[in-house]
């Protein structure tokens, strides 16, 4: 009779650890197959065809962020893109915007950005009929064709590159910086007598299948939140182009200030009484912007001083994509344009600058760099310029003045003409 009861009660044993079991297993996360190709130091083939690398751990970065898993191994980007086409693979990184696979894909936020240069054993590039030569099958090569310029050489590898411009087989090799930089990391007499031209900065992306953007469609949403904190040790100026970016952001700061009295328009923005209205307001601002301005916003947009930012910033488009004049508070005092919050006190681009004593000169007045940083509404990248402001009878500073600069605007000026 025992025997029997037990026996009878397995199923329902059974049926019970398998009820407890089934959350479990639809807690587990699922993974994201995902191809690329072979680029060191972004993309770098592993063992058992995996993939290592700057980039590589930026999309694994962010689609953990965001409840998934990624492998991600390398291929050839004909196959990667058949694959993607036929949803045999989830995605497919790191590439330029490619119009094909926008009509067949979800294409996500910039997951790198390169720096592409023209190298060129002599000091000056020939830009009437230069031999180019590029790796086929790169972003660089994709780029070239879509910008109807000629490709006279094309390679398997950036070292076979490298040693057709040593022997002189081509004129100029377009390559991203850092690619170069790990050719020369083993014995730097490779690259140290080559003369570098600047080209671009360029974004690269994850394409999703259309097949799983379809299935996940809040999962796209969450990686492009997430990328920002993953890629941020990735995008770093180098000292040269700290330089520049300083220079071109002195030279606005000295115009601007010339163009508007910026204590006057200091003085005149709005000014709060407690730190709990300040954070009352930005959570009501923040709700809405940056598409709709919430009434306060409105004023401020209003205010002389501000419509002279934006004046200023108009005049200086395509380079200058947002100025903003905060007071000693951390709140905004006058804006170019709406801004995605209210409050800036929390950020380095203040807390930094307010920091700062008073200086002898105007030039002594050294600006504070951000990171660079993508920008979703323009599909830009851009870098935040802050310099401090002084009255006359302060010490420290009463304010900080803003410039949002476009990056690559930025530095166009190395662009060979």
């Amino acid at each position: 009779m025992d025997r029997l009861v037990i026996m009878d009660i397995r199923p329902l044993l059974a049926g019970v650890l398998g009820v407890f079991a089934l959350p479990l297993c639809l807690a587990e996360p699922a993974a994201l197959n995902l191809y690329t190709f072979e680029a060191p130091p972004y993309q770098v083939a592993g063992v058992a065809s995996g993939a290592t690398g700057e980039t590589v751990a930026t999309v694994i970065c962010a689609a953990s962020q965001a409840g998934l898993s990624a492998n991600v191994r390398i291929a050839p980007q004909n196959r990667a893109i058949h694959s993607l086409k036929r949803n045999l693979i989830d995605g497919y990184f790191a590439i330029d915007p490619f119009a094909e696979l926008d009509a067949v894909a979800a294409r996500s936020d910039p997951v790198a950005l390169e720096k592409w240069y023209f190298f060129t054993l002599h000091p000056e590039l020939n830009t009437q009929t230069p031999r180019i030569g590029v790796v086929d099958g790169s972003n660089e090569q994709s780029w070239l064709i879509a910008n109807d310029h000629d490709v006279f050489l094309s390679v398997t590898s950036p070292d076979q590159l490298l040693a057709l411009l040593k022997r002189g087989r081509i004129d100029t090799a377009l390559m991203d910086q850092r690619t170069m930089n790990d050719l020369g990391s083993g014995d730097s007499r490779q690259t140290e007598t080559l003369h570098a031209h600047f080209l671009r900065y360029a974004p690269l992306y994850l394409y999703l299948s259309d097949a799983f953007a379809s299935a996940h469609p809040d999962f796209l949403p969450q990686f492009n939140r997430f990328l920002p904190e993953c890629m941020e040790e990735s995008l770093a100026l180098d000292n040269i182009e700290v330089r520049r970016v300083e220079q071109i952001a002195e030279r606005l700061f000295r115009e601007l200030d010339a163009t508007l009295n910026l204590q006057q328009a200091l003085a005149s923005g709005p000014h709060m009484k407690t730190f709990a209205d300040v954070l009352t307001i930005d959570s009501k601002w923040q709700a809405l912007a940056p598409k709709t301005a919430i009434p306060l916003a409105e004023q401020i947009l209003d205010l002389p001083g501000s419509k002279a930012l934006h004046a200023w910033q108009v005049s200086h488009q395509g380079l200058v994509t947002e100025v903003m004049l905060i007071n000693d508070m951390g709140t905004l005092a006058a804006i170019s344009q709406l801004t995605s919050d209210f409050w800036q006190g929390d950020e380095a681009k203040f807390q930094e600058v307010m920091h700062t004593a008073i200086p002898d000169s105007l030039p002594d007045r050294a600006p504070h760099l951000s990171s660079i940083h993508f920008d979703s509404s323009t599909a830009r990248f851009q870098i935040t310029v802050s310099f401090p402001l002084f009255s006359s009878s302060n010490e420290r500073p009463n304010g900080v003045i803003s410039l949002g600069l476009d990056i690559e605007e930025a530095l166009n000026g190395e662009r060979p003409h």
